[in-house]
């Protein structure tokens, strides 16, 4: 029996990209995946998820990455398609394009997860389950879930090194991230191509360094 899995990382993060992965594995050797420790990538170290992702490419039937970055994260914003609606296209696209799978779990992006699976289902005609959890209790979404987690640090590391700064993971809650993304606001007056401008965080940068010239502004003028 062949198995595919979908999941996402970089989900929230106000700088860098989302990616999807999806894996198509041979039930028995996924069995042998579980047996040396793979579980949700969130619950392995660093060096653990890249020993896996070699593994599952190693064994995969098929698989497919997708990563869309911030700008495109933005524009379809701006266009009304929602964070759900790109996530759920995606699916639909890695789904449809994936070869020789039987049954397909993912990882829900909808809080109604069977209205997800429904949509997914009608659209790809084929038998998948979607669930909430799907990367911590479905091995296959579980591998689906590490090929995305190590691609997304990747592209992270990538834009360190082209920024020249450690900004840390590019999630809101990071101190690094929101001290680059106000330092660079502050030098250039706009935020970098990598910031997700439509999120709430990158608004607040704006709005917090825009007070703050406009302080200094009026405490100049006294």
């Amino acid at each position: 029996m062949y198995l595919a899995g979908v999941d996402e990382a970089g989900r929230g993060p106000v700088i860098g990209p989302l990616v999807v992965a999806g894996v198509v594995i041979n039930k028995e050797d996924l069995d042998k995946l579980v047996e040396q420790g793979l579980t949700d990538s969130k619950l392995l170290t660093k060096e653990q998820r890249n020993e896996f992702y070699d593994k599952i490419l190693a064994c995969a039937i098929d698989y497919k990455i997708i990563v869309i970055p911030a700008e495109e994260i933005d524009y379809k914003r701006n266009n009304a398609i929602n964070l759900n609606r790109i996530e759920i296209n995606i699916m639909i696209d890695l789904l449809g394009s994936l070869k020789d799978w039987t049954e397909a779990f993912v990882d829900a992006c909808d809080r109604n997860a069977k209205r997800l699976e429904l949509t997914l289902r009608n659209n790809v005609r084929k038998e998948i389950t979607a669930e909430h959890f799907a990367d911590l209790n479905y091995p296959i979404v579980s591998a689906a879930s590490v090929l995305a987690k190590v691609i997304r640090d990747k592209e992270i590391e990538k834009l360190h090194e082209t920024f020249g700064v450690d900004f840390g993971s590019g999630y809101p809650h990071d101190p690094k991230t929101n001290q680059f993304l106000t330092e660079y606001y502050t030098e250039h007056q706009e935020l970098p191509i990598i910031a997700r401008k439509t999120w709430v965080t990158s608004r607040k940068v704006i709005e917090l360094s825009e007070q703050k010239n406009l302080d200094d502004f009026f405490r100049n003028a006294e």
